[in-house]
């Protein structure tokens, strides 16, 4: 006896769709940036395998309520988009992004660094707020079930993203990027899952009258020291080494020529 694939509901595919266009956006965005060989165009690569990722998932994961799943992304997304553009406009995106724009952009960030400071600041910073405004609660009571399916799934995916984006933007010197570097804190399956966690925890913080002010400060300060920590290390054998590996990756990064991506 054959089994059959249960068929998407017409919902799952309006949803899955949503998603798909949200990716779309992100990646037209990815294209215009790797042809101005910006740097926020690592990131942006990054979002969009994350975004199809969690479009598949729609019809597969349990979530209890999907809809919410969908709604979160693109309030998420939005927050992004819009400190891309403030960047692009010459305006502050606030304490958090500017710290880690001026790291691409003066400071000479490598590949790997362009990645994992812009991921920590949407995480710690920004999923905060974009929890608060979806609301962390639904009809059917917390939304805590389908949050952490989403850090399942986020996590799951890190390594594949991580080496597409080794590949696509320094495939010569991938091994340089790692030296030193303490990107364990989020750049891993644990980390995803924790930072996650904790961007869930803030964001009760900020519908506490009480908390809410401190907890936006302490999201951009954590991100603001995060970037300080790594290109600037107290430590000088950890110093010299990033410094090392950000010179050869930026002699030898990749600027594509080739607007596909496949995820």
């Amino acid at each position: 006896m054959t089994s059959t694939r249960e068929q998407p509901s017409p919902v799952q595919r309006q949803l899955e769709q949503r998603l798909e266009l949200l990716a779309a956006r992100l990646d037209a965005r990815r294209v215009l940036l790797e042809q101005a060989q910006d740097s926020r165009c690592v990131f942006t690569c990054a979002y969009v395998m994350i975004t199809r990722r969690i479009s598949r998932s729609v019809t597969t994961a349990e979530y209890v309520e999907p809809e919410w799943i969908v709604e979160l992304a693109e309030t998420f997304a939005a927050l992004y988009l819009e400190a891309l553009d403030a960047s692009a406009a010459g305006r502050s995106a606030g304490p958090a992004w500017d710290s880690v724009f001026e790291a691409i952009d003066r400071r000479h960030s490598s590949v790997l660094e362009d990645l994992v400071f812009a991921m920590t600041a949407h995480i710690v910073h920004d999923l905060p707020r974009a929890l608060e405004r979806v609301g962390a609660d639904g009809p059917q009571g917390s939304h805590v079930h389908d949050f952490h399916a989403v850090n399942r799934a986020m996590g799951e995916a890190i390594d594949e993203i991580e080496t597409t984006i080794a590949k696509r933007y320094a495939p010569a010197v991938r091994w340089i990027d790692h030296l030193g570097g303490s990107y364990s804190r989020i750049l891993s399956n644990y980390g995803i899952r924790m930072s996650r966690g904790l961007a869930w925890y803030n964001a009760t913080r900020l519908t506490d009258p009480a908390s809410a002010d401190e907890a936006r400060q302490s999201s951009a300060r954590s991100v603001q020291e995060f970037v300080d920590q790594v290109m600037d290390s107290p430590i000088w054998t950890t110093r010299a080494a990033l410094r090392l590996g950000r010179f050869v990756v930026g002699l030898t990064r990749r600027w594509p020529t080739d607007p596909r991506l496949t995820s």
